[in-house]
């Protein structure tokens, strides 16, 4: 089984009360079988716990939410009072994988952060490279049951080109992201037809060519969608429309100016850039081998650097929380992932090809 991570994987810490963004707000935690019969034991914690379990639309109990969306196990100083009293091990299974996502495919497990949260977007904005640490055990694993080997395969090869491509290759990252399009549509052919062998022999496109991004309208349109989506706090959709009608204002010059200035006062940009979608698709590549919607994942990649990109124009200095906050609005809500993974023609492939 072969074992694969992002090279700062191990080195994440959570933040507990010092996190800028806690992730105990928001999300209804269901509860595992075995978490709730360690939190039924006798003590002065059960009861507070006992008091704020609810079930949730799908009949799951999980910890009740306040009025602010946070979670009624929090205390003021930002620690869950779980973890705080009793200990790490006493967490329940969600609560103590995240920010840590697990992807199993038999003979294949991948680890990886979630960029939800604020120390884990930290690590990859400030990581050198994106570069991935491989583990083989050398025991020929076969794939899951209704994992097609060969898909899987191609799978593999393509991910492998497309990130190094993107890592280290050469081009603008705007270049790179437009050749990562060109180069799923044929493989998105060839998964269709099943020709999977073909995945492995296909070679990357040349990189070049007018940069789609100097557009505003792409950028514009990519706000005004995700505005529409169902949120997780009022106040993004807010954000997005507000960004939205102030870059349709800019005029041509005003819009270079605004995106030269940008550049020029954070020269890693576009290192930035090109670890976030290698991290993007790191994490969503694979899963094509469940639905084959190939080309919708590489369509989200280049929507969420083109969004986060054009947000950071706005707020310099803030892109990891912005990261935060579109994982969390997008990465983790099934249907408005599902949304722009599905539609993908309608929303970015034009604008970059």
């Amino acid at each position: 089984m072969i074992d694969r991570r992002p090279n700062y994987y191990d080195t994440f810490q959570c933040l507990g009360g010092s996190c800028p963004d806690t992730c105990c707000r928001d999300w209804s935690v269901a509860l595992d079988g075995d978490a709730l019969a360690d939190y039924a034991a006798p003590s002065p914690l059960r009861e507070r716990i006992a008091r704020n379990l609810v079930a949730d639309e799908d009949g799951d109990v999980c910890f009740r939410l306040d009025e602010q969306g946070l979670c009624a196990l929090l205390t003021p100083d930002g620690l869950c009072a779980i973890q705080r009293d009793w200990g790490e091990e006493h967490l329940c299974a969600h609560c103590a994988a995240y920010p840590r996502f697990i992807e199993e495919f038999g003979c294949l497990t991948e680890s990886s952060l979630a960029v939800s949260c604020p120390e884990a977007a930290r690590l990859l904005l400030e990581a050198p490279r994106f570069t991935l640490i491989e583990a083989d055990d050398g025991i020929e694993d076969p794939p899951f049951e209704g994992v097609d080997p060969d898909l899987l395969r191609g799978l593999e090869h393509s991910r492998a080109q497309v990130l190094a491509l993107l890592d280290g290759g050469a081009g603008a990252i705007w270049e790179k992201l437009r050749a990562l399009l060109v180069h799923t549509e044929t493989l998105q052919g060839f998964i269709v037809r099943e020709e999977y062998g073909r995945m492995a022999s296909l070679p990357l496109p040349p990189t070049g060519g007018p940069d789609p991004s100097r557009r505003q309208g792409p950028a514009v349109r990519l706000l005004e969608l995700l505005a529409g989506l169902e949120p997780l706090r009022p106040d993004w959709p807010e954000l997005l429309k507000e960004r939205a009608k102030q870059l349709s204002a800019l005029s041509p010059a005003d819009y270079i100016a605004l995106r030269t200035g940008y550049e020029r006062a954070n020269p890693r940009w576009e290192r930035q850039l090109s670890n976030l979608a290698c991290y993007l698709v790191f994490r969503h590549w694979h899963k094509a081998v469940n639905d084959d919607a190939l080309y919708g994942r590489a369509a989200f990649v280049c929507a969420a650097c083109t969004v986060l990109y054009h947000l950071s124009l706005f707020q310099p200095g803030e892109e990891a929380a912005l990261w935060t906050r579109f994982s969390r609005e997008v990465e983790h809500d099934e249907d408005n992932l599902s949304q722009l993974i599905w539609a993908p023609n309608r929303w970015i492939a034009a604008d970059f090809i």
